[in-house]
């Protein structure tokens, strides 16, 4: 970044090319915020990150959202990673009890399921990344995982609440601060062509226009460059991952959300799963060509899965040996890597 920067804007984003997310046009520094020359549209900080959000978190409201971050802010230099999950979780009064647990320990295990997401690109491929955007950065899985291995990457969420918890994980595993934007994946605030790579682990299933999403996430994509999803089946044949209830996929669209409160008192209006022939039609509307692999545990992730789960996954991983095994899972599984190429040259050398 070549301009001034805001006073409280995060050291590691100093380096950020960030433009406005509307009109992309050039950003001043205004204040503690940034402002786009050409439509005077302002964009504040909040704990040193920069807010170019245009669409809303579909959960909260903007003001929600910046009260609750806020309240991680007040706690976040004494509070352990593990601790400020839950704090975080005991803050959210709609979510069941038994909901939270279960998503303070998928977060716990997240950073292994971003390892996996990784793993479905080649040690060449991966050896060629020098710059990569991460849209739903959540947690900080993948700038957790990708630490050492991607000389740069940049994090964003449309949840500020989520980049702050983010910074603790980092924290606490001694890794530097990473450069974070709170944005959507349908208005990034970055030049074309700008990344090696977008990876988005676990967001797909929460863009109510994955097709505005894929668009844009490829904009910011050199050409020859990479787009890596991990994607819930819409149709698996196990529990559905957000609410741990069977067969919410098959389901008609209309029915999920009615289903979902009934049986555990959930919201699921904002959940938007998608098949395998779905998303290969995104991808084409978005002249991107995809690849689908079927992701594998790894034995410490394993570890931590219940009796019943370990044994699903038993029966996942013989599933794989056999053609007519890939073959069903393709359809029916619980997840999938989807690589989703540009076309160009190939990885540029930035």
């Amino acid at each position: 970044m070549t301009r001034e920067a805001p006073a409280s804007l995060l050291p590691s984003l100093e380096a950020v090319d960030f433009v406005c997310p509307r009109c992309r046009g050039e950003l001043a520094t205004d204040g503690d915020a940034f402002r786009c020359s050409p439509c005077n549209r302002r964009y504040p900080l909040t704990g040193g990150i920069p807010d170019f959000r245009v669409l809303r978190d579909p959960y909260l409201s903007v003001e929600e959202d910046l009260a609750r971050s806020r309240r991680i802010l007040d706690v976040l230099d004494r509070l352990p990673f593990p601790d400020l999950l839950a704090h975080y979780w005991s803050l959210s009064e709609e979510t069941p009890p038994p909901l939270r647990e279960r998503f303070v320990a998928t977060a716990m295990r997240g950073e292994e399921r971003a390892r996996r997401t990784l793993a479905a690109l080649s040690p060449a491929e991966r050896g060629r990344l020098r710059s990569v955007l991460e849209v739903g950065t959540g947690t900080g899985n993948l700038l957790a995982a990708a630490d050492g291995v991607v000389p740069r990457i940049v994090g964003t969420d449309v949840a500020m609440r989520w980049l702050h918890v983010a910074r603790r994980r980092l924290r606490d595993a001694a890794r530097p601060e990473p450069a974070l934007a709170c944005c959507g994946g349908e208005f990034l605030p970055f030049r074309d062509g700008s990344f090696d790579a977008v990876v988005s682990v676990a967001t797909l299933e929460f863009v109510p226009d994955a097709k505005a999403f894929l668009s844009e996430c490829s904009r910011v994509v050199a050409p020859g460059g990479i787009l890596l999803l991990s994607a819930v089946n819409r149709f698996t044949i196990g529990r559905e991952p957000h609410v741990a209830l069977w067969g919410v996929g098959f389901l008609p669209r209309a029915w999920q959300a009615g289903y979902v409160r009934r049986r555990q008192g959930a919201s699921f209006e904002n959940v938007h799963l998608r098949s395998r022939g779905e998303l290969r039609r995104l991808a084409a509307a978005c002249s991107l060509e995809a690849d689908f692999f079927l992701p594998d545990l790894g034995d410490e992730e394993a570890r931590r899965l219940s009796s019943g789960a370990r044994l699903a996954l038993r029966v996942y991983q013989l599933a794989k040996r056999f053609a007519a095994g890939r073959a069903l899972l393709r359809q029916f599984g619980p997840e999938w890597v989807v690589v989703l190429r540009k076309d160009g040259p190939g990885l540029s050398n930035r």
